[in-house]
């Protein structure tokens, strides 16, 4: 089996952190490897305190060893700070919690709006969240764009039905709430809504940002769990509890919690518990809507990673 890939939220998060420069003071350089401090041999894990953004030509030296290990855990502490690129800002202005906005319009044909809200947080840890969830919005608009210039056919001249098509402009709007936002976790539940031109009807979609405050880092459905433990440990207790309430057919339940990372990425941390997100058709039909199951602390205790959960229960450390 091959090494995974690195979960986008971790991998964003660390470039992010680095301003999408290599982390090398003075280096500069934009294109960027994300290269484990520790040897991935080593630790065979991605966690966001053990990687760094490096140029490909940092990156080869650091390989080399002529920049060493403790030289990168320094350069990763200034970023960790504030005091690195990621953090600059000209701006001499207190952050405190407002929303800010995203937002493109077009008024060719066809045309599109683009609207995505997200929070901008007091705090250095904070301000980290903040531009993590404003770079998932750039990417975001960068697919939105994608769509419009590639997909939507070519108008031909005088074309009637082709004329149809075109009129209804596509739009997407990304809106949020906060669930829980303390010295140790913020998480987010956000909405995404969709009308693509041409489409019958638009979508509803739900996504999630989850982060631990100190140390930062982005929370995965694999770092609620702890290392004896597996996504179908995950798998089987989500569906015991599901098929309890016998609401569910057991059929779609097993279709839509097989032991894959995508079919528990949406998730929000509560006081006292997770909240799993299922959308429409995965384990229930479209009619029946979003469904949601909730486990506390306590009840994921047997899977799950107890240092996490630990801080996660209580605001202190």
């Amino acid at each position: 089996m091959g090494r995974p890939a690195i979960p986008a939220e971790v991998k964003r998060a660390v470039l992010v952190e680095a301003g999408h420069r290599c982390a090398i003071p003075r280096c500069g350089e934009t294109e960027l490897d994300v290269h484990h401090i520790v040897p991935w041999e080593t630790c065979q894990k991605h966690e966001y305190s053990n990687l760094i953004a490096l140029c490909p030509i940092c990156h080869r030296r650091a390989h080399k060893g002529e920049i060493d290990r403790k030289a990168l855990l320094q350069y990763k502490s200034a970023l960790s700070a504030g005091s690195g690129p990621g953090m600059q800002t000209n701006s001499e202005a207190p952050i405190v919690e407002i929303r800010r906005r995203i937002f493109e319009k077009t008024t060719e044909v066809p045309g599109y709006t683009f609207q995505f809200d997200f929070p901008d947080f007091e705090g250095i840890a904070q301000r980290i969240v903040s531009k993590n969830i404003e770079a998932w919005g750039y990417e975001l608009l960068a697919k939105f764009r994608h769509y419009q210039e590639t997909f939507l056919p070519v108008k031909e001249e005088n074309d009637p039905e082709i004329d149809s098509f075109l009129k209804a402009p596509s739009s997407l709007s990304g809106s949020y709430q906060i669930i829980r936002n303390d010295d140790v976790v913020i998480s987010l539940e956000y909405t995404l809504d969709r009308f693509l031109t041409g489409s019958a009807h638009g979508g509803r979609s739900t996504r999630v940002q989850n982060f631990l405050i100190s140390p930062f880092q982005p929370i995965t459905p694999k770092d609620l769990l702890a290392d004896n433990s597996s996504l179908d440990d995950l798998s089987e207790l989500v569906r015991s509890r599901l098929l309890s309430n016998r609401q569910y057919s057991e059929e779609w339940v097993i279709r839509g919690t097989e032991p894959e990372e995508r079919n528990f990425s949406k998730f929000i941390l509560e006081k006292d518990g997770i909240q799993f997100f299922f959308d429409e058709y995965k384990i229930d039909c479209y009619a029946s809507g979003r469904q949601r199951l909730w486990i506390g602390f306590d009840q994921f205790s047997d899977i799950g990673n107890l240092d996490l959960l630990s801080k996660l229960a209580s605001n202190d450390f």
